[in-house]
């Protein structure tokens, strides 16, 4: 088994959109590679998820409900976590240019899902 594979197995990743069509075809994608995918409909769920069940990665919508994702990203950061998150936005990213940093990536809808599987592995190994 090479590094990529024994890190899949162990990887846990928190899907965070409101609209189910677009977690339905992340989940059947991401299934194929990653051991575990957690689910959140909105940003509010995405802290609660994140602090109790410790994702690798989170790849979360902008605009949902009850709370978007950039403040999500906020309450995460503020609990003390440094997980990678990856952004899935429609939104020009120079607008979310304040809510970078080290461990936040940008990527645009729609999804380009060997990008999204790249990206996921690079930050899963890089945090390790």
């Amino acid at each position: 088994i090479n590094i990529k594979e024994r890190t899949n197995m162990n990887t846990k990743i928190l899907i965070v959109d409101d609209e189910k069509d677009i977690i339905d075809v992340l989940r059947d994608r991401l299934e194929q590679e990653f051991s575990e995918i957690l689910i959140a409909s909105n940003g509010s769920e995405a802290v609660e998820i994140t602090d109790k069940k410790r994702p690798n990665i989170v790849i979360m919508d902008i605009n949902m409900p009850v709370m978007n994702g950039l403040e999500a990203k906020r309450m995460i950061r503020k609990n003390g976590l440094r997980i990678p998150i990856v952004f899935l936005s429609v939104r020009p990213k120079d607008e979310l240019l304040d809510d970078m940093d080290d461990n936040t990536i940008f990527m645009e809808k729609p999804v380009n899902f060997k990008e999204l599987s790249s990206v996921i592995n690079q930050q899963i190994i890089s945090s390790n």
